[in-house]
């Protein structure tokens, strides 16, 4: 009976030491240098701060007059650079865009990633930039994944006109589940609550509170998901569950066969189709 006592107090602790190492990993910086933006847009280099004093580093595109602005926010551990085909796309079409490090990204300032919880700052600052600088123009977020979380948890102090939310978590309990599954099974679950409260012991605060489908609510402006066939990160059940609780008017763009990915790319005939629609009805 001891010796099964110290087996299964040691596995415990085995446990806690490999979800607190991929806890650290998960919440980690990902902080580098950009350089320099690409040649073929007009980009200018641009930074302001937060509410919390904190440097947000990014790049501005000008306009057309007559075309709203567009943010665009991407997803955890990557930068602005990850979406600069979609600027193109923007671009091309006249609207003018702010692409932005979210905080604890690339050359914006932050300590830990949040899950769209602290990054949410990122987000309310870059819209006040746009209103200042371009005080005219209707503005439209377009996030994916962390990105589209930021902006939900954002809107409550500072709401765009228009939302185009990429594979975004419908909470960060059933994004664990779906991650742990991934990599050690159904069974992996049970070390989901272990997870998760490591989790907030690193960060500062309750993990478990961060619901997307909890907030989404509290948009009152036109949204539209798009959402992976077969994701397993943010599955397509979480991303319907997420789209039942926003307001009209919203769409759903299912993908057939995608995973968590760049939607762009992988069909982007039709991502100009829908999402330049859905931006042509909502923003001029």
């Amino acid at each position: 009976m001891r010796r099964i006592i110290i087996i299964i107090f040691s596995s415990l602790i085995t446990a806690f030491f490999i979800f607190f190492v991929i806890g650290r990993i998960a919440t980690s910086p990902a902080n580098r240098s950009i350089g320099k933006p690409p040649l073929d847009l007009s980009i200018e280099t641009i930074s302001f701060i937060d509410e919390k004093q904190k440097k947000v580093s990014g790049w501005a595109i000008e306009g057309s007059v007559n075309h709203g602005a567009v943010l665009l926010l991407h997803g955890i551990k990557s930068d602005r650079r990850s979406m600069i085909g979609r600027a193109r796309m923007l671009a091309d079409s006249g609207y003018s865009v702010l692409l932005i490090d979210l905080q604890a990204h690339g050359e914006s300032i932050g300590k830990r990633i949040t899950f769209g919880y602290r990054e949410a700052d990122s987000v309310v600052a870059a819209i006040k930039y746009i209103h200042s600088r371009w005080p005219k123009k209707r503005v439209a977020i377009i996030g994916t994944s962390l990105g589209g979380a930021a902006a939900i948890f954002a809107a409550e102090r500072k709401r765009a006109d228009a939302y185009i939310l990429e594979a975004v978590y419908s909470t960060l309990t059933d994004a664990t589940e779906n991650r742990i599954k991934m990599r050690f099974g159904n069974l992996g679950v049970i070390f989901s609550p272990l997870l998760l409260w490591q989790t907030q012991l690193q960060l500062g605060f309750n993990a478990q509170n961060l619901s997307t489908i909890e907030k989404i609510d509290q948009i009152d402006a036109p949204i539209m998901i798009i959402a992976g066939e077969k994701d397993k990160r943010t599955t397509l059940k979480n991303s319907k569950n997420l789209f039942s609780k926003a307001k009209h008017p919203k769409s759903l763009w299912i993908i057939p066969n995608a995973k968590h990915q760049d939607f762009l790319n992988l069909s982007e005939e039709e991502y100009h189709k829908r999402v330049g629609g859905f931006l042509e009805q909502h923003l001029k």
